[in-house]
C-alpha cells in the first residue's frame, strides 16, 4: 500500500527536479549574461541546438552542464572528447581520495581543515602563512601562547601589530575570507575602522583562522595588486612518488581580495616546461569570456614568466609524498619575493580549471586511475 504514495513522491521530485533544470538550461540559452560565446569569431550552433545538448546531458547525467560555453561546446567544431560529466569526475577523484586501500579512514581531514594544515606545514618546516590566532564570535585563542580569551582581547593583547587575513576553517573558494589589521588596540578591514561588534557580525556562527597576510612578489602584483594571485599546482601521489599533473595561475580582478575563479577571477593556462603563463585567460560563466590581457593591469598573459616556478613545484611534490594516504591534490601556492608559500590544498580540487585550459584532460586524468574507476565512467 504504501508503495504508491512513495512511487507519486518520487516521480513529483523527479519533475520538479526537470522543470528547475529546463528554467536553468533556458536562462543559458537566452539570457545574455549565461548565453555568452567564448569564441564568437567561430561558427555557432543554433540555440534550438544548444538546448537540446544542453537537455540531453542533464538526461544524461544527471546535472546541468554549467560550463557548456567555457568548454566551447556551442562551436560547430569542437573537441567533444575531452571533456567529463562533473558528477562522473568527481565521483572518481572521491573514489580514491576519501578512501586508503580498503581502510576505514581517511586523510583529507589534515587538507581540509585549514588550522589543522596551517600546523602541520609549520611542524615540517615547510613555508606557509604564520597562525597568529584562532577566531569565533566570543573568543580568541592565541596560538603562540596557548591562550583563550574574549573576542575583544584583539583590541588589548595583542603586542605588536598584526597585518592579517581571516580565512574560514572549512571554507571553499574565498568564501567568507576578509583582510584584518590590528594596531595599537584599532582593528581595520581596508584601512577602515571596524568595531569588536563590527568583527563578530563578520565572523557570524563561523571559525575563523586568522594568518599573516602574505606579501606577494612584485611581478605577480603588477598582473593584480587587489589579491594574492595563486599558482594552481595539481598533483598525484602514487606508491609514495608525486609528480605534477596539471598547472594554471589564478588572477583577481576589480578590486577583489580573492583570486577564485568562483569570485570573478580569471584562469590562465601554465606552461610547466617554461614557468610562463600561456594563451589566453578565462572567466567562469557569467562573470565574462576569454580575454589575452589582464582587464586591469593590460598585461599580456602568455609568455608572462612565473618566478620561483619550479621551486613551487619541488615544494609541492615534497609535501605531497608526506601526505601519501591521498591520491590527488590541488594546492594553492603563493610567490613570494622569497620564493613559494603554500596556502592550502584541495582533494575536491576543481576539476572544470583543467578541463577549460587543457586539450587532453580526460585522457590524462583517466590514465592516473584504475580500470575499476574507469568503470564508473563507462556506467554512468
Amino acid at each position: 500500500m504504501g508503495a504508491g504514495p512513495a512511487l507519486l513522491r518520487k516521480l513529483a521530485r523527479g519533475r520538479e527536479r526537470a522543470l528547475k533544470g529546463g528554467r536553468q538550461i533556458g536562462n543559458m540559452v537566452f539570457n545574455p549574461k549565461y548565453a555568452r560565446s567564448y569564441w564568437p569569431e567561430e561558427q555557432r550552433k543554433s540555440k534550438a541546438r544548444v538546448f537540446v545538448e544542453l537537455m540531453w546531458w542533464l538526461m544524461r547525467y544527471g546535472e546541468i552542464n554549467n560550463y557548456y560555453y567555457v568548454y566551447g561546446l556551442d562551436r560547430k567544431q569542437v573537441r567533444r572528447d575531452d571533456f567529463l560529466p562533473y558528477s562522473v569526475f568527481r565521483r572518481i577523484r572521491n573514489k580514491r581520495n576519501l578512501r586508503t586501500g580498503g581502510a576505514p579512514y581517511n586523510y583529507v581531514c589534515v587538507l581540509r581543515d585549514k588550522f589543522l594544515f596551517a600546523q602541520l606545514l609549520t611542524s615540517l618546516g615547510i613555508s606557509t602563512p604564520r597562525a597568529y590566532a584562532l577566531l569565533d564570535r566570543d573568543s580568541v585563542t592565541w596560538l603562540g601562547r596557548d591562550a583563550t580569551e574574549k573576542l575583544e582581547g584583539l583590541t588589548t593583547a595583542s603586542p605588536t601589530a598584526i597585518d592579517g587575513f581571516c580565512k574560514r576553517l572549512d571554507g571553499i573558494q574565498g568564501e567568507g575570507a576578509f583582510p584584518l589589521a590590528i594596531s595599537q588596540g584599532k582593528l581595520t578591514v581596508d584601512g577602515q575602522a571596524l568595531s569588536v561588534d563590527g568583527l563578530r557580525a563578520m565572523l557570524g556562527t563561523s571559525r575563523y583562522l586568522l594568518q599573516e597576510r602574505i606579501q606577494q612578489h612584485s611581478q605577480i602584483s603588477a598582473l593584480n595588486a587587489s589579491s594574492v594571485n595563486t599558482v594552481r599546482l595539481i598533483t598525484f601521489c602514487d606508491q609514495g612518488k608525486a609528480r605534477l599533473f596539471s598547472a594554471a595561475m589564478r588572477i583577481g580582478t576589480a578590486g577583489k581580495h580573492v583570486d577564485n575563479w568562483a569570485a570573478g577571477g580569471l584562469i590562465v593556462s601554465i606552461d610547466p616546461d617554461k614557468g610562463a603563463l600561456r594563451g589566453e585567460g578565462f572567466f567562469k560563466p557569467g562573470y565574462g569570456g576569454r580575454t589575452a590581457i589582464h582587464p586591469n593591469s593590460g598585461i599580456q598573459f602568455d609568455g608572462f614568466r612565473i618566478p620561483h616556478f619550479e621551486e613551487a613545484v619541488r615544494l609541492v611534490t615534497r609535501l605531497h609524498e608526506y601526505l601519501y594516504g591521498i591520491h590527488s591534490v590541488g594546492w594553492d601556492v603563493a610567490i613570494t619575493p622569497a620564493g613559494p608559500t603554500i596556502i592550502e590544498g584541495n582533494d575536491d580540487w576543481e576539476g572544470g580549471i583543467p578541463m577549460v585550459l587543457e586539450q587532453n584532460f580526460r585522457k590524462r586524468f583517466l590514465s592516473m586511475y584504475s580500470e575499476t574507476s574507469k568503470r564508473l565512467l563507462r556506467t554512468s
